[in-house]
């Protein structure tokens, strides 16, 4: 009951994700004829604080000047009052009203997001276990975003859709965090020089870097897709917009179905062998995308149901071997920094997003994607290339640098019986 009442925030804090990166831009630009350009201002400061505030909030965390749950709490809260008034301003909203309250969305996330993670490692320390509160959590996770996608098939629409995803996320997030509070008594920590929590000896710990490397090459690969995804549907495949939301929900449903696959999978192999089992069918089944043609929806639809699959490994496993490589930090360095490992793998997430936004863009540009004359074949087969055939090289370039991570199952029980002695 315990790792369920600690999963059921994850359901509020992930339902905003797609409305905040896909809906909010038209809605300023359409509804309150803010600027294109002044909308990318103010996300992008947005952005640089968020990626900022994460190894700041990971080393409060350590530090521990507030429980976790406290900042739980906090950012709860803060983020339930920025998205209201990002999508339901109380006044007419202009740059500096829309710079604020995406800071404050972004800031709220990373308080409650950070301390959350960290709490987890606590919550459950058996190696099996971790692997199956990551994937309950992750499931939560994938619940929201596919609610986030369905919406539009079971809306009223006398209602906004940007209306009713606040409210959706705010009432869960009442109920999931009262619950929290109510029923979650806060770990102990066992906190190993506490005062000398710092960066240094996570740069001297050569195998979370490793890890850490993998994680961020993983993290292009899935980012590029993600980006790219309407782009593709869009000037490659042919579909509108019903189709696209179709597809989306049947990518997220698919992983939703695979993430018990892959705890199954954990009882019996290790957990980098798992990931790396779901980095080459990832791989493989993208490079099908080469041969569709304009009008290959229902193929396409196949091909997103496999990748779905293997992203349930990409999001249950990673928070589970970031847990064991906490246990081996402690042991080698006389320090727990669960909140600072955990803050630098959002931190990489978010980077990765950053560069892949970069790259993608600015090669669809000097292809000519924007056109009066429409899309060039030249922009098609980048946006392709983009799509397809950069992940499935990044997939396979993860797999090779996974290959040398060395924390396992036996290595976790000798070193969580070092701290016990």
């Amino acid at each position: 009951m315990k790792v369920l009442i600690y999963c059921l925030p994850a359901f509020t804090f992930a339902i905003p994700t797609f409305p905040v990166m896909i809906l909010l831009p038209a809605l300023y630009a359409e509804k309150y004829s803010l600027s294109i350009a002044s909308i990318g201002v103010a996300i992008f400061f947005g952005k640089i604080l968020d990626i900022m505030s994460d190894p700041l909030m990971g080393w409060i965390t350590d530090k521990e000047f507030l429980k976790r749950k406290i900042w739980i709490i906090i950012g709860g809260i803060l983020c339930g009052f920025s998205l209201y008034f990002l999508f339901i301003p109380f006044l007419n909203p202009n740059f500096f009203y829309l710079l604020i309250c995406i800071s404050c969305l972004y800031i709220g996330w990373t308080m409650f997001q950070v301390p959350y993670l960290s709490f987890g490692y606590d919550l459950v320390s058996e190696y099996e276990e971790r692997t199956k509160l990551s994937a309950i959590r992750e499931f939560f996770v994938l619940l929201a975003l596919t609610a986030s996608v369905s919406l539009p098939f079971i809306l009223d629409f006398n209602y906004s859709l940007e209306e009713m995803i606040t409210l959706l996320a705010i009432g869960s997030g009442f109920i999931s965090l009262t619950l929290y509070c109510l029923f979650l008594k806060e770990p102990n920590r066992s906190l190993v020089n506490k005062e000398k929590i710092n960066f240094r000896s996570i740069v001297k710990n050569f195998v979370f870097l490793r890890f850490i490397l993998v994680w961020f090459i993983n993290s292009l690969a899935n980012v590029f897709p993600m980006i790219l995804f309407i782009f593709y549907l869009t000037y490659v495949i042919g579909s509108n917009e019903q189709v696209r939301e179709k597809i989306l929900l049947y990518y997220f449903v698919s992983a939703i179905l695979g993430m018990p696959i892959w705890v199954y999978l954990g009882r019996y192999i290790e957990k980098k062998k798992i990931w790396m089992i779901s980095l080459l069918l990832s791989a493989f089944f993208f490079i099908f995308i080469f041969l569709l043609n304009e009008g290959d929806i229902t193929y396409f639809i196949f091909i997103a149901c496999l990748t779905g699959l293997c992203l349930g490994a990409d999001l249950a496993l990673p928070p589970s071997m970031l847990s064991d490589l906490n246990d081996h930090h402690k042991r080698y360095f006389n320090q727990d920094v669960s909140g600072l490992l955990f803050s630098l793998l959002t931190l990489i997430s978010k980077l990765a997003f950053a560069i892949s936004s970069i790259i993608s863009f600015t090669i669809l540009d000097k292809f000519g994607l924007q056109e009066a004359s429409g899309p060039s074949e030249s922009s098609k087969q980048a946006i392709t290339i983009l799509y397809a055939g950069v992940p499935i090289f990044l997939k396979l370039l993860a797999c090779y640098f996974l290959n040398f991570y060395t924390v396992s199952k036996d290595n976790v029980k000798k070193m969580q019986k070092t701290f016990m002695t």
